[in-house]
């Protein structure tokens, strides 16, 4: 007899969630779909299956190469479990293209998995919440989806000096490569050191510039000096005519006239993926000491439709991970307490008879039915042999705010006595009266 045992761990990089986590999960994603309704967006989902070809076609090569889940089904075609929701959304729209009424704005939260190194902040399986505005190739459009971002912070509870949404935009870096005079092979190294700029020293900085872009030392010194003042490096990049940097510049204005200032930066080092992003870029980042780290991004993508249809659809949009919002929640203590209280548990009143025990259940049955009906969360106690001490034990340690408990004398008067569980006092009342309230 093999008796081996198997593990009661999950996959690596996944999670299980039991009821108390469960409540969490939910609790982040009521906010996220209240924000984004109030905004006036609609919830869509896709398949958790796509064709392999989805993600090859325009994601970036390490996401295909190293982190796609894939496999050949017994019809022979390859599939990968999605790893990202913006290709879905894509297909979905450009089936549809002349069938929708745009401007759409649409947002899911799907199951995606990525095979990477489970670490603070990154699991191979996670929730994201995509928002996306497609139709419109306005700066305004770019600007709504950070507020978007920035009201789910403050409906989670963070205030100003918590989190920094800072912005980029692709054109404007490419507009300074090419003011810098850079090969297509030197801006592709460029941006790659400019994405890890702050998790490493200035000096290994300037080393990839010399060795990897093959910058010279003057040329090192001009983009160090620039990059430490991004207000210099804006109008600069201004007065070369950079349709990037009037970008940058128009939505910077919508911020002062919203009295953002404090929430959106512009910084140049903000580099997102060259196979999507288009124009305006942003990460939004923890302000925690010992969490400092972008917690989502997103963007604008103009061209990913194209790979579907002869269509040219203008997009933006972010995706905002559970891993990083609970970690960002978990930092500033603003997680809630007692999520999913209990209105009522009806306790049984320890019996051996049985026929009085069937009383005491067909009693609590009824009252559990009406105060349901009413909306009221209504747990029921079981069996009838536990001791009541042990039953207002478990109510209490259920979050319960009231407990109905009735004996044999209660039976007799058509009472119940109400016991609060926050304040420890009760009340004897009519049955009647307490099911009229």
């Amino acid at each position: 007899m093999n008796n081996t045992r198997i593990s009661t761990q999950p996959y690596k990089g996944s999670r299980d969630f039991y009821p108390e986590d469960l409540r969490l999960r939910d609790y982040i994603f009521g906010i996220w779909r209240e924000v984004c309704k109030s905004y006036g967006y609609e919830e869509y989902d896709g398949p958790f299956l796509e064709s392999f070809e989805l993600y090859a076609a325009k994601s970036g090569e390490e996401l295909v190469n190293e982190q796609l889940y894939s496999f050949t089904d017994r019809g022979e075609r390859k599939i990968a479990i999605r790893p990202e929701m913006t290709p879905t959304l894509a297909r979905m729209v450009a089936a549809k293209y002349k069938a929708l009424n745009f401007p759409i704005r649409w947002f899911s939260i799907p199951n995606l998995w990525r095979y990477e190194k489970p670490q603070r902040g990154r699991l191979r399986e996670f929730f994201q919440l995509n928002v996306d505005v497609m139709g419109i190739d306005e700066i305004s459009a770019d600007f709504e989806v950070m507020c978007l971002a920035i009201d789910i912070m403050k409906r989670a509870g963070a205030k100003e000096g918590m989190f920094e949404l800072r912005i980029n935009n692709r054109k404007l870096m490419d507009e300074f490569y090419n003011f810098l005079g850079l090969t297509i092979e030197q801006k592709i190294e460029f941006s790659k050191v400019l994405d890890k700029k702050a998790k490493i020293s200035p000096e290994d900085f300037n080393k990839i510039l010399e060795e990897k872009v093959l910058l010279s030392e003057n040329q090192i010194k001009d983009v160090n000096n620039l990059l430490s003042q991004p207000n210099t490096l804006l109008e600069q990049m201004l007065s070369q005519k950079s349709n990037g940097a009037k970008e940058v510049k128009e939505l910077l204005k919508k911020v002062k006239d919203a009295n953002l200032e404090n929430f959106i930066k512009f910084d140049p080092t903000i580099v997102r993926g060259l196979a999507y992003y288009t124009g305006i870029v942003f990460e939004q980042f923890d302000l925690n000491p010992q969490n400092t780290r972008a917690m989502f991004g997103g963007g604008r993508y103009n061209d990913l439709v194209k790979i579907f249809a002869d269509a040219s659809v203008p997009a933006t949009g972010f995706g905002m991970g559970d891993v990083t919002f609970m970690d960002f929640l978990t930092a500033w203590k603003l997680l809630p307490q007692n999520q999913d209280e209990l209105d009522y548990m009806i306790t049984r009143w320890p019996e051996t008879n049985p026929e009085k025990a069937t009383i005491y259940e067909n009693l609590a049955s009824e009252i559990a039915i009406k105060l349901r009906a009413k909306g009221k969360k209504v747990l029921v106690w079981l069996d009838n042999f536990s001791k009541l001490d042990k039953q207002l034990k478990f109510a209490e340690r259920k979050n319960a705010s009231m407990a109905v408990i009735f004996g044999e004398n209660e039976i007799k008067d058509k009472t119940v006595i109400i016991k609060n569980l926050r304040t420890s006092t009760q009340e004897i009342l009519l049955l009647e009266d307490f099911l009229k309230n």
